[in-house]
């Protein structure tokens, strides 16, 4: 004899899917409403300078906060601090910044000039650009991904051509990274800096005991 169900197990998956299916569309209408996943509006004017590099004013950092990108132009030789909005001696940090259980990513895009090449784009989830003098004198990012030795390692060799980097000293890294296995100490090394993309580039992978990385890229311009 077939045992009847109770009425109401027959509403269980069409109420679950329903609630599934609202608690997507109020999640997606919060998202979009805070403006995450929404298409970037174009920059207002003082968002960016007119060659549509970023600037550090109240209202070129709300353009950077809702675009994630920052622009700096290493071109023209020293940049002067005043122009984008900095102070002539001094330092700004922008990020990181959470969203909620995330921490949202920032892409510094680094112009140097060289021919041919001109700089790189990073991936980072902070940066600081200090001053001296009315120009920018450094700026430091650390990337945001976390690598084993091994892949760090190749990535920056990867990117030696690029910036210009001698690596002729990688095996003095191995050995380095050996000794400071065997005593289960951290260890960091360092390339660069050098020049080939129009701007003196270096990077320093910082690692754990853990045999994890994180690298730290800094770009120094000449001051003239």
């Amino acid at each position: 004899m077939k045992r009847k169900r109770p009425w109401w197990l027959g509403w269980l998956p069409a109420t679950i899917l329903s609630v599934i299916i609202v608690a997507v569309i109020v999640t997606t209408s919060l998202l979009v409403s805070s403006g995450l996943g929404a298409p970037l509006s174009d920059p207002t004017n003082g968002q960016v300078t007119d060659k549509n590099w970023s600037i550090f004013t109240p209202e070129g950092l709300a353009y950077i906060d809702s675009s994630r990108q920052v622009r700096i132009d290493f071109s023209r030789g020293p940049v002067d601090a005043s122009a984008l909005g900095l102070d002539a001696d001094g330092s700004i940090t922008i990020g990181p910044k959470d969203n909620g259980d995330v921490t949202l990513d920032y892409y510094l895009i680094v112009n140097g000039g060289a021919p041919g090449q001109g700089g790189d784009k990073f991936t980072v989830s902070q940066l600081t650009i200090e001053t001296a003098g009315g120009v920018i004198t450094r700026v430091s990012a650390p990337l945001s991904e976390v690598l084993n030795f091994r892949k760090t390692l190749d990535k920056l060799t990867k990117k030696a051509e690029l910036f210009g980097w001698d690596v002729s000293g990688i095996d003095a890294i191995f050995t380095q990274v050996e000794q400071a296995t065997r005593d289960n100490v951290p260890y960091s090394f360092t390339f660069g800096p050098a020049d080939a993309v129009g701007v003196p580039v270096a990077a320093t992978a910082s690692c754990e005991t853990t045999g994890y990385c994180v690298v730290e890229y800094d770009v120094t311009p000449a001051v003239r």
